[in-house]
């Protein structure tokens, strides 16, 4: 008669499956101190193996503690491992949030993201702001779907405005989905590339042209782009009449009208209909004569543009307009004629949302070109430029430059000239705003 087979733990030499371990298959050993240490093998839920040692003053207590230890590295590994299933809120609250937090950021963009962030999982702190479209109740299978992401900054933007709408979707691309995509939750961003309606409730149209950058954030875009490579980042179109050269002389064209800009506080009107004819230079400056039919005000100024590097970039583009006709910064498809509005404006937008994200200057993520007159006349009303000047250069009247171009919190300390402009440095960040100041030239 067959003797009955007796049970009897698997040979060490077994594969572990995920979560097992072999504390029960190996034998402790005594030391000549007389404690029993058992080494013994586990497999964590990320597939990883450990191999580590316990002891006791018994056989029975080392198994013990071993059981014990086992029971904390499966719980510690667990913690890392991420389901379509578990709270989307859960993840974010372990993994976006303390990215926001260790980010290398300025202190008033974290905290402005941290704020944001609380809006995306409901927490605002307003009683009547109830954000039934938060992420909050989500999973991350449902909450990172298109119309889920699109509803919650749909309401971001009604209840609290454009702008704070733009910055949670930059939050959610960077802080969220990003990490969904390392800990292989999600393959792409949802949102990415679509257009998305955050205009928000009537009368939340911001009001752009207060704003005004710090000298280094002013100085950080001008060095940023002179170094930009307007083919950086440009995909072949894959249908349609225009080419790669196309799109790439559409973002170089982008780059220099923002570089003329920032040091002219042109505005993008009069900055796209200047021909050769208004420019003369001067050794290494640029000096613009507007005539009054392009200008806003109807009525013709000297610009001067000071800084070497941005006079020998224009000089090539002066050079081409003069011999084939057209504007300085033409339409990139027809060199002879003026920059189509749309196109013209698309492109903007595209390089300072850029700009936002790499030089993390939140207010590039809804200022245009009205930010570089606010940021010339706030600079220079610093340096102790006299109003008449600085009017003269912006070509406003001077109750027109303090309501509308003047922003009075920026403390920095700066040269007399834009060419000293380009080489100081300052502290503050951009600032909104409040009132009006009395101009240095202006009795109090």
């Amino acid at each position: 008669m067959a003797q009955k087979a007796t049970g009897r733990p698997r040979p060490t030499t077994s594969r572990l499956e995920i979560g097992e371990h072999s504390i029960d298959r190996v034998e402790p050993k005594e030391h000549d101190d007389g404690t029993w240490w058992l080494t013994w093998t586990i497999r964590l839920t990320d597939g990883r193996t450990r191999r580590p040692r316990t002891k006791g003053r018994t056989k029975t207590e080392a198994r013990r503690r071993a059981k014990d230890k086992a029971k904390e590295l499966l719980a510690a590994s667990r913690s890392d491992i991420w389901k379509v299933a578990d709270d989307l809120v859960s993840y974010m609250e372990k993994v976006s949030k303390p990215a926001i937090e260790t980010a290398k950021l300025a202190t008033n963009s974290r905290d402005r993201y941290l704020l944001v962030y609380k809006l995306i999982v409901g927490g605002c702190l307003r009683e009547d702001h109830k954000h039934s479209r938060s992420l909050k109740g989500h999973t991350i299978g449902t909450g990172t779907r298109f119309r889920a992401l699109e509803r919650c900054l749909v309401e971001i933007a009604e209840l609290h405005g454009s702008e704070t709408a733009h910055q949670a979707r930059s939050v959610l691309g960077k802080y969220v989905l990003d990490q969904l995509i390392r800990d292989e939750l999600i393959d792409a961003s949802p949102i990415a590339g679509k257009r998305l309606d955050l205009a928000g409730s009537k009368g939340d149209t911001p009001t752009r042209g207060g704003v005004a950058l710090s000298a280094d954030e002013w100085n950080a875009v001008i060095d940023y782009l002179l170094a930009l490579d307007p083919a950086e980042g440009i995909e072949p179109p894959k249908r349609g009449m225009y080419t790669l050269e196309d799109r790439i002389a559409v973002a170089a064209n982008a780059i220099d009208l923002t570089l003329l800009q920032t040091m002219t506080g042109l505005r993008i009107g009069e900055a796209t209909n200047v021909d050769p004819s208004m420019v003369t230079f001067d050794g290494d400056e640029m000096i613009f004569d507007l005539p009054p039919e392009i200008t806003k005000t109807k009525k013709g100024r000297f610009v001067h543009v000071t800084d070497p590097a941005i006079v020998a970039r224009f000089k090539p583009r002066w050079e081409i307009a003069r011999a084939k006709g057209g504007p300085l910064i033409p339409s990139p498809a027809k060199p002879g004629v003026v920059w189509d509005q749309r196109q013209r404006n698309e492109a903007v937008k595209t390089l300072y949302l850029k700009m936002a994200e790499e030089l993390d200057i939140p207010a590039l993520e809804t200022e245009r070109s009205h930010v570089w007159r606010a940021t010339l006349n706030t600079l220079t009303l610093g340096a102790g430029v006299p109003e008449a000047i600085r009017t003269a250069h912006l070509g406003h009247t001077a109750q027109v430059n303090r309501r509308s171009y003047t922003d009075t919190r920026d403390g920095a300390v700066l040269a007399r000239k834009l060419s000293g402009l380009r080489t100081s440095k300052s502290t503050p960040k951009s600032t909104q705003s409040e009132s009006s100041p009395v101009s240095p030239d202006e009795p109090s």
